[in-house]
């Protein structure tokens, strides 16, 4: 992401994109397999839309992400790959990107992605080029904080000299060191630019509102980080509730046979939203902030696995959802009168008006809310992963302890036990001095305004002395755990070794100031919300597909064939997409079908909702619904394929008649 304009004397970029696409996809199979030769989930074509430099054929998620990161201004974009990962690479240099550079050991290759924007083509004529740092993780990073700890590491490489007579050994992060990032999935699907394309502004960079969803969610995390009270996480969330014709809430098994997304229960999760949003700025300064916002992101104060919540403790007694007094209390909620209750979408709870930061403050606690696994980030938090060397989760370790102890401040998150370590203490004070010690004035607009030089934000100490204020040995001092006592923040190196334990009691006092932070979401409205999805299990991927299609059919003429190859067939009456270069046989019936190119449909083929990738074979007389044919994949004649998935290359044979849903055929 480009520099804000008040912080044009940064070198590094204010925002970079770390995309994680380490996994293959095994909720794909068999779409997808298992490295080296695999295909990983985010080269599975899937998008009608014209893929950027690349030949006429179905997009994949990656091409249509390095788009929209490229379309938001990002100047860097780091994509974290496994370590046996033999496609992704040469897949990029295949026409997506240029400019190739290896270099420590073979772990980072350095690319430049190519896309030309319509903008570019018709006022400019130019090309502005995003780098793309491509960076094999090593095999210990088992999740995603694993990765991001892995990515803002040193690491030390060999170099050898001009006259190649020493090796030199220089030391190199991945990551700028300032720069805050945007965390997001290789398989997220982020097309809701396409409800505003016909009332498209072409002068302008993107679309109103949630539409331009990777503007929009920065540009929150900014309000955040330009208060008194700094941000450590913005997310996303999408609306997924859906209702009958009476109004009544649906259930995913519902939702699932109307055609709409439906969510597994794994994925399915309680979370509470305070009314607490990023205070009002002033001046210039609000000016430049409230651009293109349609509404604020709120403060996230629960987040917890429906499964988990509602798990039989084997008492019998009914399931209860607990909310600690403290996050109610400091989050402006009422310490009194929450009795007050009404269900919309999910669980509703209400409080009744109170003078604290919002004159009506409330707690809403929803299950049609729904995690896509796009975070914005501050760049201190790298420094708490590091801190947290157990916790390889980002979403399920990581994000939880930061809504947990967001009032209890950045010192509450690292916690006295790490602390006792001297690397996190400099890490800890490196960020409070940042925090609330060198700032630099800045001119924005009409008015100028102190912003912190590591952190660009506001400082946000809530005690006097900075870290001048430190802790007693008050045994009253609950919240603070025992100063022998070592846990799994404590590094491996550390723990077991009674020598190591006992010198970390003679470390300096933990600080006793609190700069309390933000963890906070922006809830996309219910209709972006269904262009805006993971495409990680087949469901989801056949549905986005069909939303794509459905949504790009509705645009005028004139719009939808600019955004696909050149000669694809739209055919709005059927509902379906035929790319350039396929066969289609006598008396062929498509509806709601999205079909690659060098496909070859036979005669009398009827085909319901199925998304056909590049050049497989669907014989005559077949009849296929709800399902996915890999690329190269052959159905033979006669075959009456339901709920099921042909993995690429695989060949089904003539008269095959599916009698289980998601059967898989696969080589």
């Amino acid at each position: 992401m480009q520099s804000h304009p008040g912080n044009a004397m940064r070198s590094d970029p204010e925002y970079i994109g770390i995309i994680l696409a380490a996994t293959s996809g095994s909720r794909l199979f068999p779409l997808t397999s298992e490295y080296p030769n695999g295909i990983p989930k985010h080269l599975i074509p899937s998008s009608p839309l014209s893929a950027s430099g690349a030949a006429a054929g179905l997009a994949t998620p990656l091409q249509r992400l390095l788009i929209k990161t490229f379309e938001a201004g990002f100047e860097l974009v780091v994509l974290a790959i496994h370590k046996e990962d033999s496609k992704t690479i040469p897949y990029l240099i295949d026409g997506l990107c240029s400019s190739t550079v290896e270099s420590m050991d073979g772990i980072v290759t350095d690319l430049e992605f190519n896309h030309i924007t319509q903008k570019h083509k018709k006022q400019e004529q130019t090309k502005r080029h995003m780098q793309v740092r491509v960076v094999r993780l090593p095999e210990d990073c088992h999740g995603s904080a694993d990765a991001l700890r892995f990515l803002s590491s040193t690491k030390k490489h060999h170099e050898k000299s001009v006259d190649d007579s020493k090796n030199d050994v220089q030391q190199q992060r991945f990551i700028p060191l300032t720069s805050h990032a945007v965390i997001m999935s290789a398989d997220l699907i982020l097309e809701g630019d396409l409800l505003a394309k016909n009332s498209y502004d072409a002068k302008s960079n993107h679309g109103s509102g949630d539409v331009a969803v990777l503007p929009t969610l920065i540009q929150q995390h900014r309000l955040w980080n330009a208060s008194s009270i700094s941000s450590a996480v913005t997310m996303l969330l999408t609306d997924v509730g859906s209702e009958d014709k009476e109004g009544i809430p649906l259930k995913e098994s519902s939702k699932a046979k109307l055609g709409r997304f439906a969510r597994d229960e794994e994925d399915m999760e309680y979370i509470g939203l305070s009314s607490e949003v990023a205070p009002p700025l002033m001046g210039g300064l609000h000016a430049s902030f409230q651009n293109h916002l349609t509404g604020g992101s709120r403060r996230v104060v629960l987040k917890r696995s429906k499964i988990e919540v509602e798990e039989n403790d084997g008492t019998g007694n009914s399931t209860k959802l607990v909310v600690s007094k403290s996050r109610l209390h400091s989050g402006g909620i009422n310490k009194k009168n929450v009795s007050n209750y009404s269900f919309i979408g999910g669980l509703y709870m209400a409080t009744a008006p109170t003078a604290s930061i919002d004159a009506s403050p409330s707690l809403s606690i929803r299950t049609d809310l729904h995690d896509v696994h796009l975070y914005v980030i501050s760049n201190w938090v790298f420094d708490l992963i590091h801190a947290r060397p157990n916790m390889a989760s980002f979403q399920k370790e990581v994000l939880p302890l930061l809504i947990s102890r967001q009032f209890k401040g950045v010192e509450g998150a690292f916690g006295p036990t790490s602390w006792k370590v001297e690397e996190n203490r400099e890490r800890l004070k490196r960020i409070l001095k940042g925090l609330d010690g060198e700032k630099t004035e800045v001119w924005n607009g009409s008015c100028s305004t102190h912003i912190s030089s590591l952190l660009g934000m506001y400082a946000s100490a809530k005690a006097n002395g900075g870290l001048g204020g430190f802790l007693t040995d008050d045994p009253d001092d609950g919240d603070r755990p025992n100063p022998d006592e070592l846990d799994a923040t404590t590094p491996k190196s550390i723990r077991g070794s009674t020598s190591a334990a006992s010198t970390l009691l003679c470390a300096p006092s933990f600080p006793s100031t609190v700069h309390p932070f933000a963890v906070s979401a922006h809830v996309l409205s219910r209709e972006v919300s269904t262009l805006t999805l993971r495409a990680c299990t087949i469901p989801t991927l056949l549905y986005g597909c069909g939303e794509i299609t459905s949504r790009t059919l509705k645009l005028e003429s004139t719009l939808s064939t600019q955004m696909v190859p050149k000669d694809t067939q739209l055919s709005p009456k059927s509902n379906s997409i035929l790319l350039p270069n396929s066969t289609v046989g006598e008396k062929v019936q498509t509806k709601s079908c999205t079909i690659g190119s060098n496909v070859t449909l036979g005669d009398r083929a009827k085909l319901n909702n199925v998304l056909v990738m590049d050049g497989a074979v669907i014989g005559e007389n077949a009849v296929l619904q709800n399902s996915v044919v890999g690329m190269g994949a052959r159905v033979g004649e006669n075959c009456n394929l339901k709920d099921c998935m042909v993995g690429s290359g695989a060949v089904v044979a003539s008269g095959t008649k599916t009698t289980e849903k998601g059967e898989a055929f696969h080589v």
